[in-house]
């Protein structure tokens, strides 16, 4: 565009000049050739530095695209070497299949599922496929799922008992980020000396409805070694979960929390009886 303007006012000065060269002529005036010629030279110095902006416009844009393109490629090489370091476990992939979902094609997979049981003033212990002990006192769900970009929605746990009873449900909005997202609800499930153990239990995890992954796990005699051999293989905190526990200490439960959950308990034993 700016070459097109330049060649306009190229043609538009010849002509000018051509028009003012034959009245000098025509009145053998010199001094008005000089004139002409001066000014032939400062209009064509004003569009050589007009060219010359130009083009390092252009120079300056593509040095800036290039710019980002380096930083798009260095933050995706980052993700790529973040992801293969991180774990996905088989157990979460068997819940997201469980869930009746393909693995390999959902769009929001869960990578890590299984509940953190807490006993006493110990710290929370992750459980995923080993059994959990009978003589802990509160279980809290938790799940990693790995988005392709960032999503606002609703995260819905629940929890069920080898006859389908609803024991646990808490539904809250998240705001996730591109990537891994570690998601716990902001309450625990009370486990008691009445709280019927048999079978395998089921956590759902649901997002706007719509259930993403189904994991199961059940309770065993607790002995004193339980909670100490869960430290290991399978039950291993990942440095990352370790990570995220630390920066989201999780609150105790209030009384309030604890009356809620009764009152919720023998609504829904009344309900089934």
């Amino acid at each position: 565009m700016n070459m097109d303007s330049n060649n306009r006012n190229t043609l538009l000065l010849a002509f000018i000049l051509l028009m003012l060269g034959a009245v000098a002529l025509a009145e053998s005036a010199g001094l008005v050739v000089m004139i002409l010629i001066g000014l032939l030279f400062l209009v064509r110095q004003f569009d050589n530095n007009q060219l010359n902006q130009a083009i390092g416009n252009y120079e300056y844009e593509d040095d800036y695209d290039l710019e980002r393109e380096r930083e798009f490629e260095e933050l995706e090489s980052r993700e790529h070497r973040q992801a293969q370091s991180e774990p996905i476990y088989r157990h979460a992939l068997e819940a997201v299949s469980r869930a009746g979902l393909d693995p390999d094609t959902v769009q929001v997979l869960a990578v890590d599922i299984g509940v953190m049981a807490f006993r006493g003033q110990e710290a929370p212990t992750v459980f995923r496929t080993w059994s959990l002990p009978d003589d802990i006192d509160y279980i809290q769900p938790f799940v990693q799922l790995r988005l392709p970009e960032k999503a606002v929605g609703r995260v819905k746990f629940e929890v069920t008992d080898i006859k389908g009873n609803v024991l646990f449900s808490k539904e809250e909005a998240h705001n996730l980020e591109r990537g891994r997202n570690f998601i716990t609800p902001a309450a625990r499930l009370p486990i008691h000396d009445e709280t019927n153990f048999d079978g395998r239990w089921q956590m759902r995890v649901s997002a706007d409805d719509v259930v993403l992954a189904v994991h199961e796990f059940q309770f065993s005699e607790a002995t004193s070694s339980d909670i100490s051999r869960h430290i290991g293989e399978d039950g291993e905190i990942n440095t990352e979960l370790r990570a995220v526990m630390a920066e989201n200490q999780l609150p105790k439960m209030s009384l309030d929390d604890l009356l809620s959950y009764q009152e919720e308990e023998e609504a829904q034993r009344r309900s089934s009886s």
